[in-house]
């Protein structure tokens, strides 16, 4: 037997008995129940009882010493007041500390007529209540039936009967208790084992818990399942070497049309239950949600799934899930922005600082000055200021370039490139390249252009060294470069193998080679083999491509002010260098030559 005991107080003793099986965490079979003190009046009841969890050896035993226990508190309750029916009338007494109330409730459970309660007063006043006193005129003794009383919960889920104590006439039974349970509309889930343990252990005086009603389950809520990362904190990211790149805030969540963005999950319905009279009892329903749409979303027929309608970044504003096509940036780029990178178009209206990236998958538009930044965009690129790249700024675009100016910056466009004034820069242009405006400035660096180079001025009279490539593709012109590169090099490689077997072979002539010797020869002829085959290859392709090259003759330069010396032009495989200052010209290639005419004549 466990020596854990509790002691509580209460005055409520079923209640008392509910704390310590939740304290214990068992039955109330598994407890032991030992009363230390009990009083009970009209009015209110205290109870003080020790409890023990019991070895479930031990329950039979201790549900007898239960029962036993209960019969005890009731004699206890009803020792404070005797009565005595005499022939001259019916006599009183009682224990010190009984009241009014407590012998006025006694006399109307026993039923006793005329009581003479200005005398029971009187006595109370005086104490003189331990002798028997005359209250009432003689009057036969009345035997009182035990009898059931019914209450019911304001839900009527729970159905409780109180039984009252007989005095002289018959006991309680289970058919009379059934027919009281009856009568008050008690005839679901009806627990006879509790009633007929009233019945043959005589519990009365105690409510009882005979009925319950099955308890209604409400439904599930509505959930909604996001598919992106809802969080608004900027994370930063942490590079191979452990240190922290501020650049990189992910502070974009890109979707793609047609990615999925939430799922809801309908709400459930309650399930009904039933109260002790059998009625049923509604569930509740789960709360029902509605998918958050916003702008640029789409919700599919059955209300279930919201997805993007276009590319962009998806947001939750004001509760609404929104995809937006453009992201506005309201100052700079820099460590507040981190990196951007996006699926549609993007709009600065500051500056992008240097070290600072930006990709798009539409236009870039730029309302301040790029450093030396880097943009890509597979739309257009707008610099409504310029990039001034310190050697380190690049833009790539996929469509057209528009820029006020451009400075020490690596440019590759497929399109077209527009802009005032670009300097010592490295500039690939698929399509036109126009230096238009004020300044129409091209000088120092590099333009290789597909179709057209228009300028103002070309150079400077400082004869800054300015290359000018047109009528090649640079996507062309770059395979031709690294097939000239590759030829370099499979020469080089092939001339140093070439002396490797010569003296290799020149040796095993005069002499038995070893085998690490016979093995490098044997190696260096294969690879020889190898390096002619690839040498073949890589000439023919040279040598289609120089004839395409020599077929062209679209490309063209127009210069509608200066062109000055330090300047080369470069048409198909034709170079021109220019060694005076020369005004309103245009050259194209005629011939295989590049020829120079007037600027109005092309």
């Amino acid at each position: 037997m466990s020596s854990e005991h509790i002691i509580l107080e209460g005055n409520n003793y079923d209640k008392i008995i509910a704390q310590a099986m939740k304290h214990f965490n068992v039955r109330k079979e598994e407890l032991k129940i030992e009363v230390l003190e009990s009083k009970k009046n009209i009015f209110s009841s205290y109870y003080k009882i020790k409890i023990m969890k019991e070895d479930k050896k031990t329950l039979k035993v201790i549900e007898n010493s239960i029962d036993n226990m209960l019969n005890e508190i009731h004699k206890l309750e009803g020792r404070n007041i005797d009565f005595d029916f005499r022939e001259d009338g019916v006599y009183i007494k009682a224990e010190k500390g009984v009241t009014l109330v407590d012998i006025v409730t006694a006399i109307d459970l026993r039923r006793i007529q005329s009581v003479d309660l200005t005398k029971v007063k009187q006595i109370l006043e005086s104490g003189n209540l331990d002798n028997w006193v005359k209250v009432a005129d003689y009057q036969d003794e009345k035997k009182i039936d035990s009898e059931c009383l019914v209450k019911l919960s304001k839900d009527k889920m729970k159905a409780y009967i109180f039984v009252t104590k007989p005095i002289g006439g018959k006991e309680i039974t289970k058919e009379a208790i059934m027919e009281a349970l009856k009568q008050n509309n008690v005839v679901f889930n009806i627990k006879d084992y509790e009633i007929e343990k009233a019945v043959e252990q005589k519990i009365y005086d105690r409510e009882i818990l005979v009925a319950e009603g099955i308890e209604p389950q409400p439904g599930k809520d509505a959930e909604l399942v996001y598919h992106f990362d809802t969080s608004t904190e900027k994370s930063v990211s942490i590079d191979k070497d452990g240190r922290i790149d501020y650049r990189e805030l992910s502070l974009i969540k890109n979707v793609k049309a047609g990615d999925k963005l939430v799922t809801l999950i309908p709400h459930t319905e309650g399930i009904p239950g039933k109260n002790t009279a059998g009625e049923p009892v509604s569930g509740k329903d789960g709360k029902k949600l509605a998918l958050p749409r916003g702008k640029n979303v789409i919700v599919s027929e059955d209300g279930l799934e919201a997805t993007a309608a276009v590319d962009g970044e998806v947001k939750i504003i004001d509760g609404k899930v929104n995809v937006f096509s453009v992201y506005e940036v309201k100052h700079n780029v820099d460590n507040s922005t981190g990196n951007i990178r996006f699926n549609g178009k993007v709009v600065v209206m500051g500056n992008v600082l240097t070290g600072f990236l930006i990709e798009a998958e539409g236009d870039v538009e730029v309302y301040g000055v790029v450093e030396g930044a880097q943009i890509k965009s597979k739309g257009n690129i707008i610099l409504h200021r310029g990039i001034q790249g310190m050697n380190r700024g690049e833009l790539y675009c996929e469509g057209d370039l528009i820029a006020k100016f451009i400075e020490n910056s690596k440019i590759d466009v497929r399109g077209n490139i527009q802009s005032d004034a670009i300097m010592h820069s490295q500039v690939t242009c698929g399509k036109k390249l126009e230096a238009a405006g004020r300044k129409g400035l091209l000088v120092g660096g590099t333009f290789k252009v597909g179709e057209e180079i228009n300028a103002k001025v070309i150079g400077s009279p400082m004869a800054t060294v300015t290359e000018l490539e047109v009528g090649i593709s640079p996507t062309m012109r770059k395979k031709y470069d690294e097939i000239k590169n590759e030829l370099k090099q499979i020469n080089n490689n092939l001339d140093k193998t070439a002396k490797a077997v010569e003296l290799l072979t020149k040796m095993s002539r005069n002499m038995e080679l070893p085998a690490d010797k016979k093995e490098l020869l044997s190696k260096s002829v294969q690879l020889k083999l190898q390096l002619q085959k690839r040498q073949e290859q890589i000439m023919k392709e040279q040598n289609e491509l120089e004839g395409y090259f020599e077929e062209l003759s679209k490309g063209k330069i127009k210069v509608y002010d200066v062109i000055y010396p330090g300047s080369r032009i470069i048409i198909g495989s034709s170079t021109m260098h220019i060694k005076d200052s020369m005004k309103f010209v245009s050259f194209c290639r005629i011939d295989a030559e590049i020829k120079m005419l007037s600027y109005k004549d092309i």
